[in-house]
C-alpha cells in the first residue's frame, strides 16, 4: 500500500466507500468529484500509522454514527488499509504544526555517533530542483538508537515541522543521510501528527 500514489489513494477511498454504499457529496461543476481532502500527501514509499481523510457524505446516507460508518467500510477497503475511527472533526488540518516518523535505515559504514553529529548543526538538502533547505530549521527533535529487534539497522525517532507550504517527509531525512554516508537499506513510518499546542492531533 506504501507504493499507491496519493492520486490514486484518493480514487481508491472514493470506490472502497461507493463498494461500502456511503454516499458521498460531490463537486460542482463540468467535473464533479468525491470531496475527499487528505491532512497531507503522504509521500510515496512512506507507511502512515496516522492518515486522517476529510470525508463528506451526504444526509441522505442514513448514517447516524461514526460506529455505523465504520461498520460499513468493513471489508470494503484493500488489505494494507485500515480504517481505525470514524468521527465528526473537531480540528481542521490547518492546526497540524510536526509530524514524527520513524526511519529504520541499514548503515554502511557509519554509527550512531556519525548520525548524531550529523543532525547536530546545518544539513542542506535540494527540496526541489534549484531549492535547498536547511533541515535544521524543521528538526524539532531527533533521537537514535539501535532497535532491540533489529540491531543492524539504526533507528532515528525524529519530529518535523509541518509546513503545509512545504512539506517535509522522512524521504528528506535519507537524502541527507546519503549527502554523507551511503544506506542500504531504509523503511519509513509516519507515527503520529501534532497541533500548535503540541497535542497529537485529532
Amino acid at each position: 500500500m506504501k507504493y499507491i500514489s496519493h492520486l490514486d489513494l484518493n480514487r481508491l477511498f472514493a470506490r472502497a466507500l461507493a463498494r461500502a454504499q456511503i454516499e458521498l457529496l460531490h463537486s460542482e461543476g463540468f467535473n464533479p468529484h468525491p470531496k475527499i481532502t487528505f491532512g497531507s500527501a503522504l509521500s510515496l514509499g512512506t507507511e502512515s500509522l496516522c492518515e486522517f481523510a476529510d470525508v463528506k457524505i451526504t444526509k441522505t446516507a442514513g448514517l447516524e454514527t461514526g460506529e455505523e460508518i465504520l461498520k460499513k467500510t468493513k471489508g470494503a477497503f484493500p488489505p494494507g488499509i485500515n480504517i481505525i475511527e470514524v468521527y465528526a472533526p473537531e480540528s481542521d488540518f490547518k492546526t497540524i504544526d510536526k509530524t514524527r516518523f520513524h526511519i529504520f535505515l541499514k548503515p554502511q559504514g557509519f554509527g550512531i555517533c556519525e548520525l548524531e553529529q550529523l543532525f547536530s548543526g546545518d544539513v542542506s538538502v535540494e527540496k526541489k530542483p534549484g531549492n535547498f533547505i536547511n533541515l535544521k530549521d524543521y528538526i524539532c527533535d531527533i533521537a537514535v538508537s539501535r532497535p532491540f529487534e533489529a540491531p543492524e539497522y539504526i533507528l532515528a525517532d525524529i519530529v518535523l515541522k509541518t509546513n503545509p507550504q512545504l512539506f517535509l517527509g522522512g524521504e528528506n531525512i535519507i537524502k541527507a543521510i546519503n549527502s554523507k554516508f551511503a544506506v542500504d537499506d531504509y523503511l519509513i513510518r509516519k507515527i503520529e501528527t501534532y497541533d500548535k499546542n503540541g497535542d497529537i492531533f485529532a
